[in-house]
């Protein structure tokens, strides 16, 4: 049994098929997807359900998958009543038109209600952060870090869900000596060009976003000896 670390998938679902077979993915093997399994990409929805489909598949919520179960409720009443979508506010219309969102809510509004409403119950049990130990190694699993107060070195539980989904952290951003951290959410080629297409190794802490959403590759890390695997996207190339 082995366990590994993705993230930011993006929809990327013929990616994250390569990357299961690439790793010899079975029944007795664990995921954690770090965040942001929606929006940007082509198929997010067939994505979702798929890793919903797998007991041994966990999600990490990140921001995309906030703003989805934020609005899923919203969708469902939407096919019904599509006047309802135009009441909502500014942070629906910042997913649906500028983050990436509008794919993820026409495929989600395509699914029976029955898919809908399963994509809805998931959604609603999320976990924002995961701490585990593989071996000897503790890790904490968080999709983007801790946010401006990760100098404090406050338990994680401590921090808002805000700090742990949204900001964009350095390189070494770990206040925990004895855990490496783990985190997506910021693509490793906008840390320079010197990290394109490969996961960036901090101070026990490991950036493993390599932006496949944006033309780069999919990667992913087996925590059991840090051995890394990489996939090529078939997205196009966006700087």
């Amino acid at each position: 049994m082995s366990t590994y670390v993705i993230s930011d998938l993006h929809g990327c679902l013929d990616e994250f098929r390569t990357m299961l077979d690439l790793i010899n993915f079975t029944d007795y093997d664990e995921l954690y997807i770090n965040g942001d399994v929606c929006d940007r990409g082509k198929r997010p929805i067939e994505l979702l359900r798929l890793i919903m489909a797998h007991k041994n598949m966990h999600l990490i919520f990140g921001n995309h998958d906030v703003w989805l179960a934020r609005y899923a409720e919203d969708l469902i009443k939407g096919k019904d009543s599509p006047s309802h979508l135009r009441l909502l506010g500014g942070d629906f219309v910042n997913w649906i038109h500028f983050n990436g969102g509008l794919v993820t809510m026409d495929q989600f509004m395509d699914c029976e209600y029955s898919v809908c409403y399963d994509i809805l119950e998931y959604l609603g049990n999320p976990e924002y952060y995961k701490e585990l130990q593989v071996g000897h190694q503790k890790f904490l699993i968080v999709h983007a870090g801790l946010g401006d107060r990760w100098r404090l070195g406050l338990p994680v539980c401590e921090y808002s869900e805000n700090e742990l989904i949204w900001p964009h952290i350095g390189i070494n951003d770990n206040p925990y000596p004895d855990v490496m951290m783990i985190v997506g959410h910021m693509p490793t080629f906008l840390y320079g060009k010197q990290y394109e297409n490969r996961i960036i190794h901090g101070r026990n802490l490991l950036h493993i976003d390599c932006g496949c959403v944006f033309g780069r590759t999919l990667g992913c890390v087996r925590l059991d000896d840090l051995q890394e695997f990489y996939v090529p996207s078939t997205c196009p190339y966006l700087e």
